[in-house]
């Protein structure tokens, strides 16, 4: 047996194991600290920080899939509607931290602050977008009845979604990973 394939071997198995902690240790953070509030459906999210952080350090793969896997979890336990969570919030989230994992590996601040932002303004274009043709056809989250969303209330879903999570991208995320990289051999 080559060396090599056994050493990728382990690397794919880390990555997995390294994308279902993160995964669960995201929804686990996104549940706990929601605190029941948002705005058309899409929930006050500080745990973006866990996705963003595990990105930088593993990678856009490793930091997307673990996005996309916890917020359906969290989709899952708070609205239960996995088809919306499939549609808006997985792609979105993948998308997002998958970029900033992409560009941020060699972590740069002023870098990781332009990348971050495009991807979070990504991100929350796609859920405005997604909410809004959602919520032509379906109730949203925590409604019961359909409630079309117009321009407007889409538009402001986009900036809801990037002014509640930006501050934890960009005040919490870079220590954090200077942290770990400090005391931790990330390769």
């Amino acid at each position: 047996m080559n060396p090599l394939d056994s050493s990728q071997k382990a690397r794919r198995y880390q990555n997995l194991a390294i994308t279902a902690i993160s995964g669960a240790l995201y929804a686990a953070v996104g549940i706990t600290t929601y605190f029941g509030l948002n705005f058309y459906g899409v929930k006050f999210w500080p745990a973006v920080i866990v996705p963003a952080t595990i990105a930088i350090l593993f990678g856009g793969r490793v930091g997307g899939a673990s996005a996309a896997l916890g917020i359906f979890i969290a989709d899952i336990v708070s609205h239960g509607i996995a088809l919306l969570s499939l549609t808006v919030g997985v792609p979105s989230n993948y998308i997002a931290f998958y970029l900033i994992g992409r560009f941020c590996r060699q972590f740069n601040i002023k870098r990781y602050l332009l990348v971050s932002t495009i991807a979070l303004a990504i991100g929350s274009t796609i859920i405005g977008v997604g909410m809004y043709l959602w919520s032509q056809y379906f109730p949203l989250p925590f409604q019961s009845e359909l409630t079309p969303l117009t321009f407007i209330p889409a538009l402001s879903l986009i900036i809801w979604t990037f002014i509640s999570e930006a501050p934890f991208l960009y005040i919490i995320v870079p220590p954090l990973v200077k942290a770990i990289r400090t005391r931790v051999q990330v390769k």
